[in-house]
């Protein structure tokens, strides 16, 4: 297991991501200096969500305190580290991915590219002989692709995406102040390939601190051998290299010898660009509101 030197999804605690869940509907609050955003839940009842947050008995105690304050029905939490506090949190599916692959850009780009599997670098030189055609896309025009290309995807590959709001306005909110990425604020980018100017995959991306996290992607069945997605990701790690990110995050991959994760079809893909494989403890739950919290879990159980 690799030791933190960084922290993946620190733009979950950013105030822009506070500002974007608040613009999709979502209540934002701060409990010592900690985001919490409040989800719905049925029966007009909702819980209190801290992701990527270090966890002590001062700040537990502090969430709880917020979360209360809010009448939720649970707290749940996405610890840095492992849980060293004495409550009696239940084990959940995971929310944001408890482990993901992560690829050093300090290095140069043949040390890149030899980090590699040959796979990927033959299918990055295919699609550059293909002529595919990786830009940055702004406005509806890029949107309304994205959105297409996404709707074929979940299709295709049967997993739940988001309403097409969400994205709309994730690129909305989040948009870039200028060419020049920002470190200092998160920004939400969007990359699509073109093969014979049709586009035929497209990427959203957040840029914050030293990280590049590819946050969604879609692409299309039409015209696969040509390769476009992974024109698509070595363009963007190289646009990342190039204004100085230190690291490309492809945000979740399967946990090892777990069969039939919903991510192992991505997870290949992921892996060919290689990288090192970080891990966090995962997602928990604290019961608030015992009553409601067995309700809420019945309900789960026979939805």
């Amino acid at each position: 297991m690799k030791e933190q030197a960084f922290l993946s999804g620190a733009f979950l605690q950013s105030n822009e991501w506070a500002i974007f869940q608040e613009a999709v509907g979502v209540q934002v609050t701060s409990a010592l200096g900690m985001k919490m955003f409040f989800v719905a839940l049925p029966f007009g009842l909702r819980y209190g969500y801290a992701p990527r947050v270090e966890l002590s008995d001062t700040t537990l105690d502090g969430l709880i305190r917020a979360a209360q304050k809010e009448h939720a029905v649970f707290l749940r939490v996405e610890p840095i580290t492992p849980l060293a506090v004495p409550r009696r949190f239940r084990k959940v599916r995971d929310n944001q991915p408890r482990v993901t692959r992560v690829v050093d850009l300090s290095v140069s780009e043949e040390a890149l590219l030899a980090e590699m599997k040959q796979k990927t670098r033959y299918n990055i030189r295919l699609a550059a002989k293909h002529e595919v055609v990786v830009s940055e896309a702004t406005g509806q025009w890029g949107v309304r692709r994205f959105l297409k290309l996404l709707a074929k995807t979940q299709e295709r590959q049967e997993f739940s995406a988001h309403a097409p709001e969400y994205y709309e306005t994730l690129l909305n909110v989040l948009k870039p102040a200028s060419e020049i990425p920002s470190k200092e604020r998160c920004e939400a980018r969007l990359f699509v390939a073109r093969f014979l100017g049709k586009v035929r995959a497209a990427n959203i991306v957040l840029t914050f601190g030293d990280t590049v996290t590819y946050l969604h992607g879609a692409s299309s069945e039409k015209d696969r051998e040509v390769m476009a997605p992974y024109l698509l990701q070595w363009h963007t790690m190289r646009w990342a290299k190039k204004y100085g990110f230190h690291r490309y995050d492809f945000w979740g991959v399967a946990p090892e010898g777990v069969k039939n994760h919903p991510l192992a079809g991505v997870t290949r893909f992921k892996e060919g660009f290689g990288g090192e494989t970080v891990h966090y403890p995962g997602t928990f739950e604290l019961s608030l509101r015992p009553f409601w919290y067995a309700l809420i879990r019945l309900h789960r159980k026979f939805r």
